[in-house]
């Protein structure tokens, strides 16, 4: 009954970390599972923290930040539906970040024992976990990259190409609309630019009809082939 009315119905059943189980495997999942809300702006995690939950965002989207030693905070990355939160495997250990709720949030939770027990059993989930930390570990990687190589707008090109893929808006050749997931202020956090400088941006690639921006933080991809060239434009 679990899995009837919870898994069958789950809009990430087919991108989150248990897609690589079967149903049957599912079902006993589903059983430790707890549905748990978060209001914008709460916290699920705090630097410091030494139990990290595991859970999988059905809804919403989180950031990953720190403060610094100025009592400013920094955004590192984000969290999209379908992705998966938690250390499994590291015992008691302190979270380096926090992870807080930038909209209205449902996580799907579950006990670390049981998620490191289901890996054990379960050799694809594992796998796929891996797989998935291996893929963050590059993007990552590369967002370290672009913010030594890359200009202002490629940064901020990136951020919306890589907005409209997360957000499954269009098919990256065709005209798409996005509401973007931070606000300026958080996008310049973000990229290692200030405020001014992301508006500029933004400014110049809607004066070149590349995007539109009818208002507030929705953006329309008018021209994908464009910003994506933007994207991979190199100091």
């Amino acid at each position: 009954m679990v899995f009837e009315q919870s898994c069958r119905q789950c809009a990430v059943r087919g991108t989150a970390l248990c897609a690589a189980l079967p149903d049957a495997d599912l079902l006993g999942l589903a059983g430790h599972g707890t549905h748990r809300r978060l209001a914008r702006g709460e916290t699920l995690v705090r630097a410091g923290d030494m139990a990290m939950p595991c859970a999988n965002i059905q809804r919403g989207l989180m950031k990953i930040c720190q403060t610094n030693p100025a009592g400013q905070e920094v955004i590192v990355g984000l969290l999209w539906p379908g992705d998966f939160v938690g250390a499994p495997f590291l015992g008691p250990a302190e979270a380096g970040h926090d992870i807080v709720a930038l909209t209205p949030v449902t996580l799907c939770q579950f006990p670390a024992r049981v998620m490191e027990r289901v890996l054990t059993d379960n050799p694809a989930m594992e796998h796929a976990l891996l797989a998935r930390t291996m893929a963050e570990l590059a993007r990552a990687r590369a967002r370290l990259g672009s913010l030594a190589r890359a200009t202002a707008l490629a940064r901020v090109a990136g951020f919306l190409v890589e907005t409209a893929q997360r957000s499954g808006a269009g098919d990256g050749e065709t005209i798409a609309a996005i509401d973007l997931p931070l606000s300026r202020g958080e996008m310049a956090d973000l990229l290692g630019l200030t405020i001014e400088t992301v508006s500029r941006q933004m400014s110049k690639l809607k004066q070149a009809g590349v995007i539109g921006l009818p208002g507030g933080r929705r953006v329309v991809i008018q021209d994908p082939d464009a910003l994506a060239e933007a994207a991979e434009d190199l100091i």
